[in-house]
């Protein structure tokens, strides 16, 4: 069983917890359309998103409103 994530750990990396589950969201539909029937497979995308978030892999940019600063 994977380790669990706590938000506290999660908000030190993005600045809001909307914009995290939208960010993940994105990486877990990349994940899976990338993976064809991987059946068997031990570790769900949702995990991989959030480990690959929290090692600094993910990177997003702020909408243009926001000024189009990366983070």
């Amino acid at each position: 069983m994977p380790a669990p994530f706590y938000v506290d750990e999660l908000l030190t990396k993005i600045d809001s917890l909307y914009r995290l589950v939208n960010v993940a969201t994105k990486r877990v539909n990349q994940i899976m359309k990338s993976e064809k029937h991987a059946f068997g497979k031990k570790k769900k995308p949702t995990i991989t998103a959030i480990e690959e978030l929290l090692e600094g892999k993910i990177t997003y940019r702020k909408n243009e409103e926001e000024d189009l600063t990366e983070i």
